[in-house]
């Protein structure tokens, strides 16, 4: 009944592809009746050829009896194909099913827990919930199968060893219960610790080079000892009771045999039943005792599954974020006073935590608007919610005269171009990492974005060109060349807004100038955002919002905010420092 439950609530994260799995018990239960037809036989076997001396009786039982053993082979090798291959297919389904909301649900949510928890959740749990489903609850069917018809098949022999027999099922089905709670509890434990050390590991790879720049290797050592030691305990204590719960029933399964020999001894010796039946019961026992072990030893992988069903349930409840939703959305409306984009009270909060405190401003079409301050003044975050990767928690927020929570992910992404400040690269060529700024683009179009990039001479270096495969986030490129890289996906992409979060911050000055009169070209009569601390780019903009806090306290033109604005000065000279440090003061 429990693993009904779970199979009901696994029901709709797979496809269940019911004509091949009703082939694959089929298949099954023509292993069951192959094995249950053996013992009768052998049974035969004995009283009829080697005690009554029928001699002709011998090639038919053993030509039947070798025919059932390829029956069952025959059938056993299919079902094992059928259902290695639905376990695959299923927890396809479920990773396919759960990547798919991962996509939906709020970036910020992704960013707090780290890559660690997700990869714990589409790895370990589907592949927990796809065992379950093509081999706990396969073997539970294919044992209640074979359990049934030895007990019919005892009860035809004898009616009293077949009350035994029934005795014998309450009492092996009541062992796991003496270990169930234990066992949920460090199931559940080793689960979550897993998860833990799937996200510590991460970080420990991604963490070499500080590592190795710091000499950590020791208190990296004590870190990896202190985690491993729960995962020791939690895991030792795990197999302890699946042990506890599968040899118990082995010592029972023992003593009923013992009990068995004696009883049926005594019923051969009193003429009650035949030396090959008591044989052949002997066999049903084994072929009713063997299976309730077998799904005694289940219990702790279905204890397993329920806890990743949980998680895997409590994650696909994370409401996805606005962009995400399906249905019919207005179109955008934008007349010529009203602004592009604007804000009016926006705030952003994570755990409560605000990120942006309900700042405003407007930004016409065709404008470039610059956010200036300090590091952690909210520049970044308030980009990535124009861009509808982070959520917004209180206010209002429009593009193009349309609330933000009205455009869908395809609107944002058709109309927006983001530069991130640190590219990500993905296994693949350059050509490849380029042109998923636009799918659709010929390689001819993919290398001039590439050469306004600033890219030509990297491009015609390389021995493959554009086909250089790169390995590992573009190991081998330095970090300015792979922001090139993607400021070349927001050229070929050619959006009506791009949006900037320090697109030089890794380029010297003579590739960001070049990088600069190339995104300027292309935005011409467009609408730029932009993230910076360069003086030229801030110069060019035609609006200015002055950032501190997660709040905007200044805004206007260089010119107004360089008179009124004493953070803005600050800024400006930090920046100035930053680009030549003779002018620094002490």
């Amino acid at each position: 009944m429990q693993s009904y439950r779970l199979f009901r609530r696994i029901r709709p994260y797979i496809e269940l592809r019911r004509p091949l799995a009703a082939v694959g018990y089929l298949c099954a239960l023509l292993a069951v009746v192959c094995s249950l037809v053996q013992p009768v036989l052998f049974s035969y076997l004995i009283d009829r050829v080697l005690i009554a001396g029928e001699r002709s009786r011998i090639v038919p039982l053993l030509t039947l009896s070798m025919g059932l053993a390829v029956g069952y082979f025959a059938a056993s090798l299919a079902r094992a194909g059928i259902f290695r291959y639905l376990g695959v297919r299923h927890t396809l389904d479920l990773r396919e099913r759960t990547l798919a909301h991962l996509r939906r649900i709020p970036l910020s949510e992704i960013e707090r827990h780290g890559p660690g928890k997700y990869s714990a959740l589409l790895g370990w749990d589907t592949a927990a919930l796809g065992n379950f489903v093509n081999h706990v609850v396969v073997e539970l069917v294919i044992q209640c199968f074979t359990i049934a018809g030895a007990v019919c098949m005892i009860f035809y022999m004898d009616y009293r060893m077949g009350v035994a027999a029934l005795g014998c099922i309450a009492a092996i089905v009541f062992i796991p219960r003496l270990f169930q709670k234990p066992l949920a509890r460090y199931a559940g434990q080793l689960r979550a610790h897993n998860e833990e050390i799937g996200t510590f590991l991460y970080e420990t790879i991604q963490g070499s080079r500080e590592i190795r720049a710091f000499g950590l290797e020791q208190w990296e050592a004590r870190r990896n000892d202190k985690l491993y030691r729960h995962l020791i305990s939690y895991s030792t204590r795990e197999t302890l009771y699946r042990a506890l719960s599968g040899q118990t029933g082995v010592f029972a399964v023992s003593a009923i045999i013992v009990f068995l020999y004696g009883f049926g001894s005594g019923q051969v010796l009193s003429g009650a039943l035949s030396v090959g039946l008591l044989v052949a019961a002997v066999q049903y026992f084994y072929n009713l005792l063997q299976p309730l072990m077998t799904m005694n030893n289940l219990f702790g992988d279905l204890k397993q599954a329920e806890v990743s069903m949980e998680r895997i349930e409590l994650f696909m409840r994370i409401p996805p974020e606005p962009a995400a939703l399906d249905g019919p959305r207005p179109e955008a409306t934008c007349g010529e006073d009203a602004p592009y984009i604007g804000a009016s009270g926006l705030r952003v909060s994570v755990d409560g935590v605000e990120l942006i405190r309900g700042i405003d401003f407007a930004v016409r079409r065709g404008q470039t608007a610059a956010f200036v301050g300090r590091s952690g003044a909210g520049k970044t975050t308030l980009l990535k919610t124009i861009c509808g990767l982070w959520p917004v928690a209180d206010g209002r927020l429009h593009l193009e005269g349309r609330p933000h929570e009205q455009w869908t992910r395809a609107d944002l992404t058709g109309k927006v171009g983001f530069v991130f400040q640190d590219a990500f690269l993905f296994a693949g060529t350059l050509l490849e990492n380029i042109a998923i700024g636009n799918l659709s683009a010929e390689e001819n179009e993919v290398y001039e974005a590439a050469c306004q990039a600033g890219l030509r001479e990297l491009i015609d270096g390389l021995p493959q060109g554009l086909h250089t495969r790169l390995d590992n986030q573009g190991f081998l490129l330095s970090g300015g060349q792979r922001q090139r890289v993607s400021i070349a996906r927001a050229i070929l992409k050619r959006p009506d807004i791009l949006i900037l979060d320090e697109p030089t911050s890794a380029l010297d000055r003579e590739t960001e100038a070049y990088v600069l009169n190339a995104l300027r070209r292309l935005m011409e009569g467009k609408t730029t955002l932009v993230s910076t601390h360069k003086i030229e780019t801030i110069r060019s903009a035609d609006v200015i919002c002055v950032m501190d806090g997660g709040r905007i306290v200044d805004s206007g033109t260089y010119e107004q905010l360089a008179k009124q604005c004493q953070l803005f000065r600050d800024v400006l000279a930090e920046a100035r420092s930053a680009r030549d440090p003779s002018r620094s003061t002490a």
